[in-house]
């Protein structure tokens, strides 16, 4: 997958370290393909949490506010931005409480980090592209409940849904598709 698309130039990535060399260095790795928030702790995370912030990339172990505390209080105030953990933490069951999309073992090198944050960049037009498509098909199930099979053969905007619906099902196949080799590439980086 190639590191970033034309619009992961409008992507925000807030990174959440209380190492600020290394909150410091992630934001050098990525600022010519995206933009670039760093906050040094749990409290200024949510200070600058706002819609803008696309992906999130948060310490765990952080003194006075963890980062699964600082998630905790993210999701309660309904943001649901996709999150990659980046610790020295060795993961263990625990992390399955987390409400996080992606965790990696620090180090973590430039190339790492790029491919993690375009993976979860992809996530985020993968669930615009399956929302779309989840939504004309309730929209042409709702149409084909009430409507009669002359009404519906008669409506214009039934045939373009129903043509719509066909091409977003081969477009969400798709990204399905580039979604399951991008995850099992990822999923083959630490052997």
């Amino acid at each position: 997958m190639n590191d970033s698309t034309e619009d992961d130039q409008t992507k925000t990535v807030l990174i959440v370290d209380d190492e600020t060399g290394l909150a410091d260095l992630y934001a050098a790795y990525l600022e010519d393909h995206y933009e670039t928030r760093t906050a040094y702790n749990g409290d200024e995370a949510l200070e600058m949490m706002d819609d803008e912030v696309d992906i999130l990339l948060l310490d765990r172990r952080m003194p006075r506010q963890s980062g699964g505390e600082v998630m905790t209080n993210l999701r309660e105030r309904g943001y649901d931005q996709p999150v990659a953990m980046l610790t020295a933490v060795d993961p263990g069951n625990d992390i399955l409480d987390l409400a996080i999309d992606d965790y990696f073992v620090k180090p973590i090198d430039q190339a790492e980090l790029r491919e993690a944050v375009s993976s979860l960049a992809a996530r985020i037009q993968y669930d615009r592209e399956f929302r779309e498509y989840f939504a004309m098909v309730s929209k042409k199930a709702t149409m084909e409940a009430n409507m009669s099979d002359q009404e519906l053969a008669s409506s214009d905007a039934y045939q373009t849904l129903k043509e719509s619906t066909i091409t977003a099902r081969e477009e969400t196949d798709t990204a399905l598709t580039e979604m399951m080799v991008t995850d099992a590439v990822a999923g083959f980086r630490d052997l």
